[in-house]
């Protein structure tokens, strides 16, 4: 199975329709930074149903529909199709060719197709379940995911470890096992609510008909109490309100005319208190203006104190500076000897400097000749030492090439002991696969024998069934034969019973009796026997004719009644006797019949009608044919008549009744019979009816039965065919793994045999290389006791030149101190005249500053005169504002006692408007509370009883007793309804009803602990299979992690482990890694490339488990340096040659091992396309 082409629509930067086609092997992806080779990864990952945004490197899911460009305007839905080629049947499905399309819009809306079919993204999922396929499997492998399988947290490493377990299904049926169960608990525990809240109903309900008796009875007595008790407290507040409301109506006359009273005064306050305010006015201004001069004079003194002093300050600052010029004048003086003195000391010292000079010109050239000899001397050390180094590099090659080759000797004496090791373990897997091949073939003979044998069992099976269904078809139609029939009968039944219940064919007189239900009616004759032969009814009815209808009274008196009923009533004849007036006939002398039998013995009655029997048809004989009937009426001689069988009535008076009339009736007999018959036949037929339902049932029951045993015999046919498809599978993969194994093994040999030459040649250049490091090693000693002699010889030279350059640093060091001497010197004479200069330039400025200031001092004392004049001004104009400010003070007092005096006449009026305005709402409280009693009584007693107390019943009663006492009955009442508690007045029928739904649910309360438990079971027995397939798959992992590991790290350890003391399932998964040369550490102590490498091992060796059909790489190569690469691409190729690679790179030597390249690139700006690109452009491009 294969990635075979994927489709892109609007999806992120593929703003066009981009098809790429993938092939076998490996097929690489190569562009330049941002160009959206990512996107690619993207899209697989998203069409496989991807519902996180940030797993998509985006914000929300809208994110992934091209958004626009500043050329292209944003699309409105994106759409990626991925073709798969399901060649080698892994996927259930018949189609070699499928396509999955996933396509999203702006609205948020999203579709899903398989094979251009609509479907649900839950359908895909169970597609790919398992098959280490889709959005989430370690099918898709970024270089982010690095640092998350390595993290400390090992979730998502948990996760791929699943995936290569195939857990997920177990995983997924838990989890819905586990939904059921909290969804079966939750309605065990909602049951179990249920059944307790239904039993306390029961057992509420049972207790409540008694309780009802009784609250009925304390509920009238309370009824009767209550209502004439607050009818008659509901009558007084309505009087106390009445006489409250008249004095309520004077309070209001009284306030009226004290409110009218209190606006007078604040209308006379309000004129005053604006005559106030002008005068406020006034005497404001008048203050400000006072305010004014005072600060006028205020500043007036400042001013005369602050010319004071500045004139002190002005006084001070000329006697300072005279002191600063005399000053100035004597470091003038000093500055001018000094000067003098250091002339004379820079003449001397410069007479000095020339003859030392001369002591270092002599010094230099004696150094300058030692020089050159030495520089002789060390010429002939240094090439003494390049030969030394120069065979030190010799030497050291030579020994590299010898250890080079020693290294490659132990590499390949280890290559050939593990290829010796290889050899052995193959021909050992090789014998094994050989006895699995044989143990397979057997077990697949076996399997084939023993299908065979359900086959036989199957048809034996199919065979019953049908057997059964035919049955089951015949029992069917006879049931409906037997309902057709039933349904006739009754209908029948019914119509005849209809007849009989209308008296049809009755004589008018006979139904009216009937119908009126007469004391004393007994039934007619037709009612009160039953004929034996049915062959003689219609005979009978046709000798009978009217007497069949006789009416049967029990007495003499209740027939005369009838009698003369009919006869006053007018409504018909009918035809009468009575039990009374039969018993008190003669009997007749029944003398035996000449041939014949009386028609009494074919009749059937009760004891107590044998009597009416006998006297209605004692004379009536029933002869076997006509000529026996006409022979015995001849010859008899009584009152007989003889009925032949034929119809043929014989009178012995000589006639003879015969022939049929033209139309007969079926008589009231007849219908009696019939409808007697049809009862019968009900009967037997719902007899037959219930047979058949249970051996239909019976039926069902053995083919059910049947159809199980076939269920299960299909199902071990499914699994003996499962079985011989297992154990074909494995024949041929033992037969690939066998094939595998000889191949190798015919490699290894030829080899073998290759090594085993390198290592003689090997060897030979070993002894070559020894002995060249022998020569080399005698020459250097020669040259290292050389090259001493010579540096020893320069040594002692440097000594030399060493106290001939001392010598002449100290001369140059004695000449440089005269030198900086006679320097500063000169520096301190230009400094002096530049000191003498600037004393001069600060006296003058003093004199200036001194100059200045005695004329400032003349100007402040002209100007302290004037100031006082303007001060005394100001104090004069400021007595004169203060009185006219008085005045205005005066005037102002005078009116607000004016305004206080109306003040406290308004308040006087107002205590009284106060005083009034609370007795009228104290009156308006009680008048409202009554109110509100009234109205609560009122409504309290409609609440609870329906009666209107502003009209109340007549018969209301009087309740002649204290108030206290009538209260401690009603609450005594009221406590014993409180303690009978709520009543359910329809108690039965609730009873019967929530009994039956007790039984119900406590029925539903243990189907589901049933399924609790079932579910529960079902869940442990996927854990302990889950638990078995993570631990092997674990192992299987473990020992590919160790062989992926040394693999890529030429060397080192590895080991996993589960956290101890948890379930496995749960418990999380440490990685342990020592590289070569390094101690066993944590992942997080090793380097970027380490860990990349790491992470690949871990991934490949979950591959190993369970290879999936493709795998994208997303720059997973980034961090590994090029020795990396070259290991990382070579198991690559490896496993390329199984499964289909994609990988995005940037890396020239993963480019140059695809089998398929792509190259991304935006020739428009943010949009992506797909070129073609050649192998030697591929690095240029990733860069």
């Amino acid at each position: 199975m294969i990635l075979r082409k994927l489709s892109i629509f609007g999806f992120k930067s593929f703003a066009d329709k981009t098809e790429i086609q993938f092939g076998t092997g490996m097929t690489a992806v190569v562009g330049p930074n941002g160009c959206g080779k990512s996107n690619v990864v993207d899209a697989i990952r998203w069409v496989f149903g991807e519902q996180k945004a940030s797993m998509l490197r985006s914000s929300n899911m809208n994110d992934v529909i091209f958004s626009g460009t500043q050329k292209r305007q944003p699309l409105n839905l994106a759409e990626v199709t991925l073709v798969i080629e399901n060649n080698k049947g892994v996927l259930p499905v018949e189609y070699r060719d499928i396509s999955i399309t996933r396509r999203i819009y702006r609205s948020g809306e999203s579709e899903y197709r398989l094979n251009k079919v609509p479907c649900r993204l839950r359908d895909i999922h169970n597609l790919f379940l398992d098959t280490g396929i889709g959005s989430s499997a370690y099918t898709t492998i970024e270089n982010t995911m690095i640092n998350s399988i390595l993290s400390d947290k090992a979730e998502e490493r948990r996760t791929l470890f699943e995936e290569a377990a195939g857990i997920g299904k177990y995983k997924s049926r838990r989890k819905e096992s586990q939904r059921q169960l909290e969804k079966t608990r939750n309605d065990l525990l909602r049951i179990n609510d249920k059944v307790q809240e239904a039993d306390r109903q029961v057992r509420m309900l049972a207790r409540h008909v008694e309780k009802a008796r009784r609250y009925k009875s304390y509920f009238e007595d309370l009824k009767n109490l209550e209502v004439g008790f607050e009818n008659q407290r509901y009558r007084v507040l309505a009087q106390n309100m009445a006489d409250r409301k008249a004095i309520l109506a004077e309070f209001e006359n009284r306030r009226e005319t004290l409110r009218a009273s209190i606006s007078a005064s604040e209308s006379r306050l309000e004129k005053m208190q604006l005559a106030a305010l002008e005068n406020e006015k006034e005497l404001e201004i008048a203050s400000r203006n006072v305010s004014e001069a005072n600060e006028k004079i205020v500043r007036l003194d400042r001013d005369i104190s602050v010319s004071i002093e500045r004139l002190i300050n002005l006084k001070l600052n000329v006697e300072r500076f005279e002191q600063d010029v005399q000053s100035y004048d004597s470091q003038i003086e000093e500055n001018i000897r000094l000067q003098t003195q250091i002339g004379k000391s820079i003449v001397e010292r410069e007479s000095g400097y020339q003859k030392s000079l001369e002591r270092v010109h002599g010094a230099t050239d004696e150094l300058a000749r030692f020089d050159e000899k030495l520089q002789i001397r060390r010429d002939q050390a240094d090439q003494l030492g390049r030969d030394q180094i120069e065979l030190i590099n010799e030497l050291g090659e030579s020994r590299n090439l010898l250890s080079t080759q020693k290294t490659n000797l132990s590499n390949a004496l280890e290559r050939r002991e593990r290829d010796k090791k290889e050899i052995q373990n193959l021909e050992i897997r090789l014998e094994e696969y050989q006895e699995a091949i044989e143990l397979c073939r057997k077990q697949l003979l076996q399997v084939d024998e023993e299908n065979r044998n359900l086959h036989q069992e199957r048809e034996v099976l199919l065979s019953r069934i049908e057997q059964e269904d035919l049955r089951y078809q015949k029992l069917v139609e006879r049931e409906k034969h037997l309902e057709a029939s039933i349904a006739s009968c009754k209908s029948q039944l019914k119509f005849l019973a209809g007849l009989e219940s209308a008296y049809e064919g009755y004589e008018s007189g006979v139904k009216e009796l009937l119908t009126r239900k007469l004391p004393g009616i007994r039934g007619t004759l037709a009612d009160l026997i039953s004929v034996t032969d049915e062959k003689l009814i219609s005979l009978m009815e046709k000798v009978l004719g009217t007497t069949i209808q006789t009416v049967v009274f029990e007495t003499e008196a209740q027939l005369r009644d009838a009698v003369e009923f009919l006869k006053k009533e007018r409504l018909g004849q009918a035809c009468m006797t009575s039990f009374e007036r039969l018993s008190k006939l003669p009997r007749l002398n029944n003398k035996g019949t000449v041939a014949g039998t009386d028609l009494a013995a074919f009749i059937k009655t009760e004891s107590d009608c044998e009597l009416l029997v006998s006297s209605l048809l004692n004379l009536i004989v029933i002869t076997d044919d006509s000529g026996q009937a006409l022979e015995c009426a001849l010859q008899d001689d009584s009152k007989r008549l003889y009925v032949s069988r034929d119809g043929v009535i014989c009178n012995t008076d000589g006639t003879v009744i015969a022939g049929n009339a033209k139309k007969e009736k079926s008589g009231i007999l007849a219908r009696k019979q019939q409808m007697e018959k049809l009862s019968e036949d009900i009967n037997k037929f719902e007899k037959e009816y219930a047979a058949i339902i249970t051996e239909k049932d019976s039926c069902i029951v053995s083919r059910d039965e049947a159809k199980v045993e076939l269920i299960g015999v299909d199902e071990k046919l499914n699994r003996g065919q499962r079985q011989q498809q297992e154990q074909q599978t494995n024949i041929k993969h033992y037969e690939t793994e066998t094939s595998n194994i000889v191949s190798r093994l015919q490699a290894l040999y030829p080899e073998l045999d290759n090594q085993r030459n390198k290592i003689s040649e090997m060897e030979e250049q070993i002894a070559h290389y020894e002995a060249q490091v022998d020569t080399f090693q005698s020459r250097r000693d020669t040259l290292e006791q050389q090259v001493e002699e010579a540096r020893n010889e320069v040594r002692a030279m440097e000594e030399q030149r060493k106290e001939l350059v001392e010598h002449l640093k100290n001369i140059e060091l004695e000449v440089h101190g005269l030198k900086n001497r006679i320097n500063q010197d000169k520096q301190d004479v230009e400094r002096l005249s530049r000191d003498i200069k600037t004393l001069n330039e600060r006296k003058n400025a003093k004199i200036e500053e001194k100059r200045r200031a005695i004329s400032n001092i003349s100007e402040l004392e002209n100007s302290q005169q004037s100031l006082r004049q303007e001060l005394e001004a100001q104090q004069q104009a400021r007595l004169e504002l203060e009185k006219i400010r008085d005045d205005f003070r005066e005037k102002y007092n005078e009116k607000l006692f004016e305004i206080d005096e109306v003040r406290k006449e308004a308040k006087t009026a107002q205590g009284e408007l106060q005083e009034i305005s609370n007795k009228i709402h104290d009156l308006e409280i009680k008048q409202t509370r009554d109110e509100q009693d009234s109205r609560r009584i009122r409504e309290k007693i409609w609440e609870a009883y329906e009666i209107d107390l502003e009209s109340p019943p007549e018969n209301l009663p009087v309740i002649d007793q204290e108030d206290s006492q009538i209260v401690e009955n009603i609450s005594m009442l009221k406590e014993r309804i409180k303690h009978v508690g709520q009543v359910n007045m329809a108690a039965l029928e609730d009873y019967e009803t929530e009994n039956k739904r007790l039984q119900e649910l406590i029925a539903q309360r243990d189907d589901l602990q049933n399924a609790v438990e079932e579910l529960e079971r079902a869940i442990k027995k996927l854990d302990k299979e889950a638990r078995a397939q993570f631990l092997s798959t674990f192992e299987l992992v473990q020992k590919n992690f160790i062989e992926m590991f040394t693999t890529l790290f030429e060397g080192g350890e590895a080991h996993l482990s589960l956290e101890e003391n948890v379930d496995p399932l749960e418990a999380a998964i440490h990685i342990n890694v020592r590289p070569a040369g390094k101690k066993m550490r944590g992942v997080q102590l090793l380097s970027g490339g380490e860990r990349a490498l790491t992470a690949i091992s871990l991934l490949f060796s979950l591959y190993l488990v369970k290879p999936s059909a493709y795998c994208i790489l997303d720059e997973l190569d980034a961090p590994l340096d090029e020795a990396n690469i070259g290991r990382f691409v070579k198991v690559l190729k490896k496993f390329a040659e199984k499964t289909q690679f994609i990988v995005i790179t940037h890396r020239s030597q993963t480019m140059s091992a695809a089998d398929l390249l792509y190259g991304v690139t935006q020739q428009e700006k943010g949009v992506s396309t797909i070129v073609s690109v050649k192998i030697e452009d591929a690095a240029l491009q990733a860069a």
